[in-house]
């Protein structure tokens, strides 16, 4: 969440920054243990949820939703999983995520603006995009005991 706000703020593209949260816990549920998956996903919900400005328990909510949409999705093998698959789950799921946001913050100023619409689908867009360009190392990063197990067993 530091990286995300201060190192990532910095390196803003037109006014967009990825949300580098989510993109982690969309790999982590993907590739991780569900227990595991819901943990972090409630820890990093609630120490948003704290930290932002917005309704306590959104962000909470939909990290915890999207842990358990991905274990009805994804089986035992997720080692499997391909770079398409996770960048269309990410693409529901920043799409959700950020209509939420949108529709509540734009219900509390009382003006649903078409501007604001087009900035959500692109900073989904912008997201996404990078999501590409670490999903390689993202993937490294959560599949570290599947390598062990294999160097162990040789």
């Amino acid at each position: 969440m530091y990286v995300q706000s201060a190192v990532f703020g910095r390196f803003d593209v037109f006014g967009f920054t990825p949300n580098i949260i989510l993109m982690l816990i969309v790999t982590f549920s993907l590739y991780r243990k569900t227990y595991e998956a819901y943990a972090f996903a409630f820890v990093a919900g609630l120490v948003l949820d704290t930290l932002s400005a917005g309704p306590f328990g959104l962000h909470t909510a939909i990290f915890m939703a999207v842990v358990f949409v991905s274990g009805l999705i994804v089986d035992e093998d997720h080692t499997k999983i391909s770079a398409t698959f996770a960048s269309i789950f990410l693409i529901c799921t920043a799409l959700v995520f950020y209509v939420t946001l949108w529709g509540i913050v734009s219900y509390q100023a009382k003006s649903f603006t078409f501007s604001g619409f087009i900035f959500l689908l692109a900073q989904i867009a912008f997201t996404v995009g990078v999501f590409f360009l670490v999903f390689p190392y993202l993937r490294k990063l959560f599949l570290w005991e599947e390598k062990v197990g294999d160097i162990r067993s040789r």
